[in-house]
């Protein structure tokens, strides 16, 4: 460190030891600690100032040499800090909640001012809009886990959040899938610390691929995560919708801390602290299980009608003086439903009353990661992971004899292998380069039968296969600014898959201009490319006793993403973002001579067709989004998209895809009280308005015959259920106390009951077709104490 840097340092603590004076009271009070790196070589910082706003006394503290900074007496309630340092663009850190029971740990990045000296003028802009991925110039947006609790209708889950924000939208009421700028859901990518996970949703893929009942994740382990739409950087392999780049947040290393959560949900316990006081490797673990499960096992429910789950995450965080940072992850889930049979056929209603259906599932991913600063401007990051899913399921019906009949029995034990290596290197305040490689090896076990269409005597087996393959990626993304206003981002992924030695270069670009400090307009292009579920390749079908898998040499689906974008910060805590795109899919798999496209898959787990990439598709929309951030105790987003989704069908006709709701807004808002002890009142509320979703009509003929419902795939898509419309309410209320606090949360989700299209049904006491709906309420009730 040189003489000005010092002197630097040391005149920054001076003016905030100027400003502090003792403090004699017995008000509870709470300390905020952290880290300042660069945004972009994760090298700490000294000599940073950090400021928490609107105290008096001023509170406040300097970053030592290894970035570290602490500010003890903080008062309860929301804070909001403003950090800055010579040659870095200041930030604000808006709106931080702090309790009496946790320290508030933070982990701040500076950006390097790519602006002389004598140009930078000391503003902080909100960080809030911005994602924490540099690479992404479009599309892409921060969250934080208190904003899951927040959100109305969020029920703690990121991706039932999400569907608040422009170009989202939700499937329907039972699940938590989204459809992103009409998209499959299918088509998300979930990665966690850095990896590509299986779907980490309680009972994932029950009704839609892509979906689940319950998220796995922990509202205890979580830290800041990025959302992105469209345009992904180069990073981002095998999504063709949108991406959850998840983290998980260290344990406290100074002091132990634990929570305790019970609610309709689950019952969490949760804990963190470090290993050895005075050290600083922590840990950070959370457990879950099902209450109504629990309930059930006490003999207050019958167990048959109750799904049961239970999940375990942690992190292990090892960090050393000279080697760098170890840390261990995991997370994992065990599901169980059984729902049971009526062989009395006259209380029979729909097809589903003599189903007997028994599923068992588990999900798992855990990893190792290392991370090293090597010099002042470049670190590596290297991760040995492990993913998996056991999907096992017993289906049978009843017959017209009143004889259990096995329907479907599937067997999916599938799990991957990872390696992970990403070096980032900053070259100075205007270049830095990104590039990575990362290895899967995928192994599977398979055995899936089934009848077709329910009839008994046709069950067979659809594929018996088991072995490995393999695909990897490369990567390598740059950030360059011409000057203070415009910024390239740049960058390339390519990919290599084993089984049908498929090979795709996927380039990426994005460009940002700064009109003026509020209004910035930016182009985003990205060519993206997803892979089918293993199964789907693993079709058998036999000619002449010979068995052959008429799938396992599809080539990859493609998508191309061009996207504009216009962003007004009308204020310090408000903007206005436009954002109009326009998305190309080629090469989708579909059913020769048919309607039948992956574009609108939804689920079937006994998948049994040969296909081809013989269908396309076209996303054209527009996205508003208007949000005042947290500020003076209220907050508002209001979004809205217009936007049709179109598919060209194997069978050459351009049709309607599913997912095309033509367009979606959500209201959302929420005000919060604060006392002068520090107790927090929120409340919370959310209103959506959606396009219905899109369906084949009924062949009634054949459906009447049959006495089961069949759907006219000649006339695919061409009716629109009528619009949803959602009210969600959440209130807070947390406690302060010396040494804990409590929050108590209800989570009204769809409060007036409006009702859900899910298609039609054959209804046996009356022989008519009719409308399914579901009129599902939620509320979710808990009550959390930390300490």
């Amino acid at each position: 460190m040189n003489i000005i840097s010092i002197a630097k340092r040391q005149l920054g603590m001076l003016l905030i030891l100027l400003s502090v004076t003792p403090v004699f009271s017995q008000q509870i009070t709470q300390v905020i600690r952290g880290k300042i790196v660069d945004a972009e070589s994760q090298s700490p910082l000294a000599g940073a100032s950090i400021t928490v706003m609107d105290t008096a006394p001023l509170l406040g503290s300097v970053s030592s040499d290894d970035g570290n900074f602490r500010i003890a007496n903080i008062p309860l309630g929301r804070q909001t800090l403003f950090v800055s340092l010579a040659g870095y663009e200041p930030v604000s850190v808006p709106e931080i909640l702090v309790t009496s029971s946790k320290e508030l740990i933070l982990f701040i990045e500076l950006k390097q001012s790519v602006r002389s000296l004598d140009e930078i003028v000391i503003k902080a802009g909100l960080q809030k809009h911005k994602p924490l991925n540099m690479m992404a110039t479009v599309s892409a947006r921060s969250f934080s886990v208190e904003e899951t609790r927040r959100y109305a209708g969020g029920l703690d889950d990121p991706a039932r959040m999400a569907s608040a924000f422009a170009g989202v939208t939700p499937g329907n009421m039972q699940d938590n899938a989204i459809i992103i700028r009409g998209n499959a859901p299918k088509g998300v990518l979930w990665r966690l610390e850095g990896i590509e996970i299986p779907n980490p949703n309680h009972f994932a893929g029950g009704n839609v691929a892509g979906g689940g009942v319950v998220t796995i994740f922990s509202s205890q382990m979580l830290a800041h995560s990025d959302f992105l739409t469209g345009a992904f950087p180069a990073e981002y392999g095998n999504a063709m919708a949108g991406v959850f780049d998840m983290k998980l947040r260290n344990g406290n290393n100074e002091q132990r801390e634990s929570s305790v959560q019970v609610g309709l949900l689950g019952i969490d316990l949760s804990s963190e602290g470090p290993f050895k006081k005075g050290k600083q490797a922590a840990y950070l673990f959370n457990y879950r299980y099902s209450t109504l499960s629990l309930l059930a096992g006490l003999g207050l429910f019958n167990q048959s009608q109750v799904p049961a789950f239970q999940d375990f995450s942690f992190k292990l965080n090892f960090p050393t003086q000279k080697a760098g940072t170890l840390s261990v992850w995991g997370i994992g889930a065990m599901d169980h439903a059984l729902e049971k049979e009526s062989t009395d056929s006259a209380r029979w209603e729909t097809n589903w009353d003599r189903v007997r259906n028994d599923w068992r599932l588990s999900m798992g991913a855990m990893g190792i990661s290392h991370k090293i600063l090597l010099g002042s401007g470049t670190y590596l990051n290297t991760t040995l992971a492990a993913s998996g899913v056991s999907n096992v399921a017993d289906i049978q019906r009843v017959d017209d004899q009143l004889t259990l009949q096995p329907d479907a029995k599937i067997s999916d034990q599938s799990w991957r292998a990872t390696l992970s290596s990403v070096l980032n290197h900053k070259f100075n305040a205007s270049f830095s380069l990104r590039t990575g490689v990362n290895y899967h090896r995928l192994f599977y076990n398979l055995d899936v039968n089934s009848t077709v269409n329910n009839i008994p005597g046709t069950f067979r087996n659809i594929t018996s296969s088991n072995g490995e393959t393999g695909f990897a990626e490369y990567f390598m993304q740059t950030r360059y600014h011409i000057n203070p206003a415009i910024s390239i981002n740049a960058g390339i992924n390519v990919s290599y898959y084993d089984m049908n030695h498929a090979f795709s270069i996927d380039p990426r670009l994005g460009i940002q201009y700064k009109l003026t400090s509020r209004h910035i307009v930016g182009l985003g292009y990205g060519r993206h490319r997803q892979m089918e579920d293993l199964r789907i390749y693993m079709v058998e079908k036999k000619i002449n006793n010979q068995t052959y898998y008429p799938n396992k040499n599809l080539d990859i689906a493609r998508a191309h993403h061009f996207i504009f974008s216009y962003d007004w910060l009308i204020s310090s805590s408000l903007r206005l973002k436009i954002e109009p795109y326009y998305q190309l899919l080629q090469k989708v798999p579909g059913i020769a001579d048919s309607s039948y496209s992956m574009i609108n898959f939804r689920q079937d787990w006994t998948f049994s067709d040969s296909l081809g990439n013989n269908s396309r598709g076209r996303n054209v929309g527009i996205d508003f989004t208007l949000e005042r951030f947290l500020q003076k105790n209220y907050y508002f987003l209001i979004t809205g998209s217009l936007f049709d989704s179109k598919y060209k069908a194997p069978d050459g006709r351009w049709r309607n895809t599913r997912y095309n709701k033509s367009y979606a807004i959500n209201l959302l808002g929420g005000k919060e009280f604060i006392t002068q002890k520090g107790h927090v009142w929120g409340v919370n509320l959310r209103f959506n308005y959606i396009g219905g979703e899109r369906y084949s009509p009924v062949d009634k003929e054949k459906t009447l015959a049959e006495k089961k419902i069949y759907y006219d795939e000649r006339k695919a898509f061409e009716k629109q259920a009528g619009p949803m419309y959602y009210f969600d309410a959440t209130i807070t209320y947390r406690v302060n106390r010396k040494n804990y606090s409590g929050a108590l949360a209800l989570q009204l989700k769809n409060a007036l009951g409006s009702p859900a299209f899910y298609g039609y049904d054959y209804y046996y006491r009356t022989g008519e077709i009719v409308k399914e709906e579901d009129r599902i309420m939620l509320p979710v009730l808990s009550y959390k104490i930390e300490f």
